[in-house]
């Protein structure tokens, strides 16, 4: 028997949890092999260091949140089977990865440098965070953390190559 040699694939995600009891599974990925997960008929689930081919049901797939999904497996039918493979990480071959263009994200911004149109140099984004899709940069400011919101009407330039963010912020929001 030939096994799957993991130089040949892309670890995609891992199975976090059993969903009901019918041998669901909550599998947790990352959000760029979306259109990936959309289109796979299987997955190799790692069990003692091997990748072991599981086949997706017919109406098996179902997506939970951006990066969560609802996987059934054929002939894997009991919450008891389905226990065996949570925490195991999940697969698919290189050829299968379909890659979208780059897009920037938010995130992205982390570790850049903020500047405002006005004053200049603010400080390092160190985080991101999302309130209810309201997306704020948490930024070292002179030793203490400033919470700048994001609106992309308040955006000037981004220079990836220099990793500076430039905003137009509004009067008085560093002063607070």
């Amino acid at each position: 028997m030939e096994t799957i040699p993991k130089a040949d694939c892309t670890q995609i995600g891992f199975f976090r949890k059993t969903h009901g009891v019918h041998g669901e599974l909550v599998l947790d990925y990352e959000p760029e092999y979306e259109t990936s997960l959309e289109e796979a008929e299987h997955f190799f689930v790692e069990q003692e260091g091997l990748l072991v081919p599981f086949f997706i049901a017919e109406n098996g797939f179902r997506f939970r949140s951006s990066k969560s999904a609802i996987i059934k497996f054929d002939w894997v039918d009991t919450e008891n089977y389905a226990r065996r493979l949570v925490g195991g990480s999940v697969w698919l071959f290189n050829h299968e990865i379909v890659l979208e263009e780059a897009e920037m994200t938010i995130s992205m911004f982390v570790d850049f440098i903020l500047k405002d149109e006005k004053i200049g140099r603010i400080g390092k984004i160190t985080s991101v965070e999302d309130f209810s899709g309201n997306m704020v940069l948490n930024v070292d400011y002179n030793g203490s953390e400033v919470l700048v919101p994001f609106n992309e009407d308040f955006l000037v330039s981004v220079d990836e190559e220099q990793k500076v963010l430039v905003l137009k912020l509004p009067d008085g929001l560093i002063d607070i």
